[in-house]
């Protein structure tokens, strides 16, 4: 396996959470972090188990309605889920932009809509149904900060 990408076998929904603990303790503010899989797939999981990890101790869940939603742990997570929207116009009616400034932990679920606005440097995380518990998790980083973070989970994972 190289170092640009990482990937693991999960056959259950708590494998998959620890899969988000453990990336938790290699990401640094800021961070971008970009989730794609059907639905059912364990992303808002994955979410949800990082933050925990990042020291939030309140309940995550998929702000697919409220497309956004914030949690103050630690370190701030932002959590965006894009499934709703049409057009790139309506993420910078939202201020999108905005938040990729910030200092924070930033997760994007349905994230194709965002990819012209991202900047040079994220995480995407593809999750594929191998059968109703096991998924294959692989992990793609562009940019500097974010292949460092892949060399790490290749070496301690």
């Amino acid at each position: 396996m190289d170092n640009s990408s990482y990937s693991i076998i999960t056959n259950s929904p708590a494998e998959t959470a620890k899969f988000g603990r453990d990336l938790a303790q290699f990401l640094e503010v800021p961070a971008l972090i970009l989730l794609k899989g059907e639905l059912g797939t364990g992303k808002t999981l994955i979410i949800k188990a990082a933050a925990a990890a990042s020291g939030y101790q309140g309940n995550v869940t998929s702000p697919t309605f409220n497309l956004i939603q914030e949690y103050s742990g630690e370190q701030e997570i932002i959590h965006m889920d894009l499934y709703r929207l049409d057009r790139t116009e309506e993420l910078l009616e939202i201020g999108f932009e905005d938040y990729l400034t910030r200092e924070a932990l930033i997760f994007i679920e349905w994230p194709e809509l965002a990819l012209p606005l991202l900047p040079a440097d994220f995480l995407f995380i593809n999750i594929e149904k191998i059968s109703a518990q096991k998924r294959k998790i692989t992990v793609y980083a562009e940019g500097k900060r974010s292949s460092l973070l892949i060399e790490r989970l290749n070496q301690k994972c």
